[in-house]
């Protein structure tokens, strides 16, 4: 046992203390943020997702095959660099608790309404007053964002045109909440539509049917399901006050008329002012009695007759999406057009936390192309609109390995019937790819620190005829294997294996 001076080993324990401590906070908030997402999907009208049959124009037919998209969330709350729109939600922790009479007058009397002796960090109107510091300047460079994102093997990349703050990042007609009153007029979507055309991606706009500042005098800004548990919970106006009375029957009518023609307008600015835009990716239903009313899916198909669309607005759409790690199937689900969508930190906006391991993100890609799921990662620039250095980092270790490895992943699908796999595995012809991805400490979440160390591993194919040839793809190397009653056995030693995912190339007959 070699000396470590007492000071060392007390500073070396508080050390490993805090990395643990912040593991498991991360961890937590986690596993917490999966349980939220079918609530916060209820708060938006989301629904269930499903897909009841997928567009046949010959426009569309990328999309099963896109393998790899970016997620970009952007809008106000980079100026404060905290998670976009839902920071002025509070109330999330009221949604575990049966409160009595006397607890619910105190939370409202204190304003506790996360349960943690305060009032809430950020109002609606406090985070609405963001958008007279929001203006990006020569620092937003999409081009930059793309061409990165390009080489890091993205072939599409969706932008939050709107998101539930209900600020728009391009000056529309429609509304005074947006580039028109703000950020110098500036139109913030043009310049990313350009830059994914100019790169050879596919252009995707993201719109919020929820827009929670035209519905400010209407909507109550606590938690839903907290106030449906706690029915004596009251409604919150846009102070996170209690709303002092209700609109009347008109007022809510001419309201809801007027929200309907924004929405409608807004969507078709975005479908008529862009050229070709390949995906439309909605997140809930606006507030009005009738969400489909207010733009069909035939008028959009209309405006952009190639476009792809998902489910979060009409109920139905061309895929079907799941959302957060927790939610992902446990087996390759039994759908023809379908993404996962997630973030590379634990925020979907810029926050100044860390991202989780490339080896983390390559192996759920490498599981999500086995079973042609397209894999939609979430990342969010600074309000100055320039990414942080660490997505471009993170970007650069994917691109590093696609370089050697983008053929298992681009132009693959999953096995033919009758052939399995002990691993993820894709096909393309005759040759098959089968992923070792490093593994995480177990209820992490695929932070550097919860990386395990690599291991021996020993992969098999069965049901494919005996391979030509067995090769590590990093580097050509030829690996020993077995060929017994039609299964292949290939040993990977750890001394063979990187930090990222390792890929077997076996060619067959």
């Amino acid at each position: 046992m070699s000396f470590v001076p007492k000071g060392w080993r007390v500073a070396f324990v508080y050390g490993l203390v805090l990395v643990l401590g912040a593991g498991q906070a991360r961890a937590q908030g986690e596993k917490k943020a999966g349980e939220d997402v079918k609530a916060e999907h209820a708060q938006l009208g989301a629904g269930e997702e499903r897909a009841t049959g997928h567009t046949q124009h010959p426009d569309a037919q990328w999309f099963p095959e896109a393998a790899f998209g970016l997620f970009i969330h952007w809008g106000l709350s980079s100026v404060k660099a905290m998670n976009i729109s839902w920071p002025m939600i509070p109330g999330r922790p009221l949604a575990a608790r049966d409160l009595s009479a006397a607890e619910v007058e105190r939370v409202v009397r204190e304003r506790d309404y996360n349960l943690d002796g305060k009032p809430p960090g950020i109002t609606p109107n406090q985070y609405w007053e963001m958008a007279k510091s929001f203006d990006p300047g020569p620092a937003y460079d999409p081009d930059k964002w793309i061409r990165a994102a390009r080489e890091a093997g993205f072939t599409y990349a969706v932008m939050t045109a709107k998101h539930h703050e209900g600020f728009a990042l391009w000056p529309s007609a429609f509304g005074d909440f947006n580039t028109k009153t703000y950020a110098k007029g500036q139109d913030l979507v043009a310049p990313f539509v350009e830059a994914c055309r100019r790169h050879g991606l596919k252009v995707g706009l993201y719109f919020s049917g929820p827009d929670w500042w035209f519905d400010r005098e209407y909507y109550s800004f606590l938690y839903g399901r907290a106030g449906r548990r706690n029915p004596g919970l009251p409604s919150l106006d846009a102070d996170l006050q209690p709303r002092a009375a209700a609109k009347n029957a008109d007022e809510i009518a001419k309201h809801q008329a007027a929200y309907a023609a924004l929405v409608r307008g807004q969507i078709e600015e975005l479908l008529t002012r862009y050229g070709r835009i390949d995906v439309l990716w909605f997140d809930g239903k606006p507030a009005v009695p009738d969400p489909e009313s207010v733009i069909t899916v035939a008028r959009i198909r209309e405006l952009q007759p190639g476009i792809v669309i998902n489910p979060r607005m009409h109920g139905n759409g061309d895929y079907v999406v799941w959302e957060r790690e927790q939610n992902l199937p446990k087996e390759r689900p039994k759908v023809e057009w379908a993404e996962f969508c997630s973030t590379w930190t634990r925020s979907w906006a810029h926050e100044e936390i860390p991202f989780r391991a490339p080896g983390n993100i390559l192996g759920k890609l490498a599981l999500l192309r086995s079973w042609r799921v397209n894999y939609l990662l979430g990342v969010g620039p600074m309000s100055n609109g320039e990414m942080a250095p660490g997505v471009y980092e993170n970007m650069a270790a994917v691109a590093a390995w696609m370089k050697g490895h983008r053929a298992s992943i681009h132009g693959t699908g999953p096995l033919p019937d009758g052939e399995t796999a002990s691993s993820p595995a894709t096909a393309r012809e005759r040759v098959r790819y089968l992923f070792a991805a490093p593994k995480f400490r177990e209820g992490g979440y695929g932070y550097p620190e919860e990386q395990l160390p690599a291991a021996d591993e020993t992969l098999t194919l069965s049901g494919a005829p005996r391979p030509k040839a067995v090769v590590l793809m990093a580097s050509g190397q030829a690996l020993p294997f077995t060929y017994t009653d039609k299964t292949l056995t290939v040993p990977v030693p750890a001394a063979l294996r990187s930090k990222l995912v390792d890929v077997v190339q076996v060619t067959l007959p």
